[in-house]
């Protein structure tokens, strides 16, 4: 049992000022804590956390080991979250529900948005602590970001309380997302002399006050110190006092402290005894009672036994993972702090359904354990193409560029080399700069002539968009399409569309979407209607098809006149993309049903959307262009919004608006 609170009234004082200013004002306050190791960080939290018992908590808790693992430090914040009713169930299933690895790799935009609407069914304010900030993954940080943000504009009360190292990562959140003005920063120092007399008093009441006040002295303050001080009689050095501590350990628990300093994050019970066969009671979880232990105790391991623990700690991590990325990148981690043979666990982890989560820093790192390896073994080339795959699904298009042109370079299959060039065409086309790139790179695709039937027909349907939106020869693409379109149809239209395969799929839709893009600049209706019915049917089995045709309908019912029937696709396709936030399309089909709410007349409804569609880009903070795909004439939210105002006679909002913009 922990010892009581002592001391930091001012802190704490000040602490509960800011929740309840967020109380008061219904949107979030925080505070930012930096303290040096053993300043009581933690046990401040704690005790900010015990003091507002009655609230609704939500804890994030960085580990050293969890830094580079995305939303390690975010597991107590999503358990929460889970359990709330309604709201709960999508994050829940966001989280955890099956997902597959080729049609739709889990986005975290879609557990970010679950975790929002979770957020806003929690009753009252809401205190959300974060510790160990300089140990945050950058996932959970960018989490805890979205929800300050969304509750911001919701007017939601979150007092979010963060504590960190001086000058360690993160040290500028929160203030990037709510600014200078509306955070309160805490430099926790040394305790006062009173304090320290009293906190060595209860942890050794035999201590008189005056030797309390030496020990205070040589601690200089710090809690964590005279803690270990008034436990040791006096012993100054860390490691000493460790070393007197274990030789009263048994065997079995000198092994538990050695893996708990490797492992650096709480371990279950259940856990520990399956890794060490050890019989254990309790039923809650164990950890060290501080990282400057923690820190000390791995030091001292001898190097051999460092690496044996790493190591298994690993093994047992990669049978536990299944393809969950977190725990096969937490096992990544330390089979390099093992110097173990890491290529076949890089592509576990870059193979899994939850890949994208990785981001920017873990698409950086395996990308570095790639290029060590270079290209010599079928292992090594399936390392770089899995990499290049994450680039482009992370948008990330001149990195993804750079990596498909080198894959391309080092591979003799002309099947995976016009793959490359395919590829690196797509991701030049959304590089304003390197735009002009693409056709010539598509053309090396082509002159490869793919035997695989499914690249042969995704490069035909990009012929076609290149060519009309890069060369603007529109009679030539509109042409090409129909050759990708028959094409598809020649290979899978006598099948049934839930036997094909995801790239099949995929193929096919592409290629009835060049189709239907060129019907849009022809104007032609019965193509319009024909392409859309028929990629409705194809569509069954995927979740984006499936939008993209809904959209595709609602066009053409409302060229050929059928008002209603136009606005109710609209209206599936909104409800389907917003309900599970399909990054590709949801902005897309919000502006798509609110045009056609105010082509009806519906203005409210049609403001209403936009709106959500508004909070959305906002909550994203500035990433909304990645939401965008560049189909013929979709029509941006800020274009709609004008278009409503000017309809309602709201004409000088539409003009400053358009200025401003």
């Amino acid at each position: 049992m922990a010892p009581a609170f002592v001391g930091r009234e001012a802190e704490l004082a000040l602490l509960d000022d800011i929740y309840l200013r967020a109380k008061r004002e219904e949107r979030p306050a925080a505070a930012l804590i930096t303290g040096l190791p053993g300043s009581g960080k933690t046990r401040l939290l704690a005790e900010c956390r015990r003091r507002q018992g009655a609230s609704r908590q939500l804890n994030v808790g960085g580990y050293q080991t969890g830094a580079q693992v995305p939303l390690a430090a975010a597991g107590d914040l999503l358990r929460t979250l889970v359990k709330v009713p309604g709201a709960g169930t999508k994050l829940e299933e966001a989280l955890f529900g099956a997902t597959t690895s080729d049609d739709r790799p889990l986005e975290p935009l879609r557990i970010f948005e679950a975790a929002h609407r979770a957020l806003l069914g929690l009753e009252g304010t809401v205190l959300l602590c974060v510790d160990d900030l300089q140990w945050v993954d950058v996932l959970s940080l960018a989490l805890c970001s979205y929800l300050v943000r969304s509750a911001d504009a919701e007017g939601k009360g979150v007092a979010a309380i963060a504590a960190t190292r001086p000058a360690g990562a993160g040290a500028a959140w929160p203030i990037s997302i709510l600014g200078p003005d509306r955070i309160t920063p805490l430099d926790l120092g040394p305790l006062e002399r009173d304090e320290g007399v009293r906190l060595v008093s209860q942890l050794a009441p035999q201590v008189n006050r005056e030797r309390a006040a030496e020990l205070w002295t040589l601690a200089e303050g710090s809690p964590f110190w005279l803690g270990i001080l008034a436990r040791s009689g006096g012993e100054r050095d860390l490691a000493d006092y460790l070393l007197a501590r274990e030789r009263g350990l048994t065997r079995d628990s000198s092994r538990l402290l050695a893996l708990l300093a490797v492992a650096a994050r709480p371990l279950a019970l259940p856990e520990l005894d399956a890794l060490l066969g050890l019989v254990v009671v309790e039923a809650s979880s164990v950890r060290i009672g501080h990282d400057l232990i923690r820190s000390s105790a791995a030091a001292q391991l001898p190097p051999v036994q460092r690496r044996e623990l790493h190591g298994l700690f690993a093994s047992w991590l990669e049978r536990q993972a299944g393809d969950d990325v977190q725990l096969l990148l937490e096992a990544l981690v330390h089979r390099q702090e093992a110097g173990l043979e890491v290529g076949n666990l890089a592509l576990r982890v870059l193979q899994s359904p939850r890949r994208r989560l990785l981001g920017v820093d873990g698409l950086r790192n395996l990308s570095g354990i790639a290029d060590r390896r270079g290209f010599s073994e079928p292992l090594d080339v399936a390392l770089h193409e899995r990499i290049a795959v994450l680039a482009s699904e992370l948008a990330e298009h001149p990195t993804a560029m750079e990596r498909w042109m080198g894959l391309a370079a080092n591979v003799s299959d002309p099947s995976l080399k016009a793959r490359c060039f395919l590829e690196a065409s797509r991701a030049a086309s959304r590089i304003v700069q390197r735009r002009d790139e693409a056709l010539s790179l598509l053309a090396r695709a082509r002159s490869l002539a793919p035997s695989d039937p499914v690249l042969a027909v995704e490069i035909e349907a990009d012929q076609a968009n290149l060519i009309r939106g890069v060369a603007h020869r529109m009679e030539d693409g509109r042409q090409v399409a129909e050759q990708a379109a028959v094409a598809a149809r020649r290979l899978w239209a006598s099948r049934d569309p839930t036997q094909l395969s995801s790239p099949e799929r995929k193929a096919y839709v592409a290629a009835l979407q060049a189709a239907f893009d060129s019907a849009v600049i022809e104007e032609d209706a019965s193509d319009l209607l024909r392409i859309s019915e028929e990629m409705t049917h194809v569509a069954r089995g995927s979740e984006e098809a499936t939008v993209a045709a809904a959209l595709n309908m609602s066009r053409a019912m409302w060229f050929i006149g059928r008002a209603s029937e136009a606005l109710d696709y609209a209206r599936r396709a909104w409800l389907q993309s917003h309900d599970r936030v399909l990054r590709g399309f949801v902005l897309e089909a919000g502006a798509a049903f609110a045009s056609r709410l105010i082509d009806t007349g519906a203005f409210e409804g049609a403001d209403e959307v936009i709106s959500e569609c508004l909070e959305l880009e906002r909550r994203i903070g500035g990433g909304a262009e990645r939401l965008a795909v560049g189909r013929v004439a979709v029509r941006s939210i800020h274009d709609v919004r004008h278009q409503i105002w000017l309809s309602r006679g709201d004409w000088r909002d539409a003009i400053a608006s358009l200025e401003r913009e």
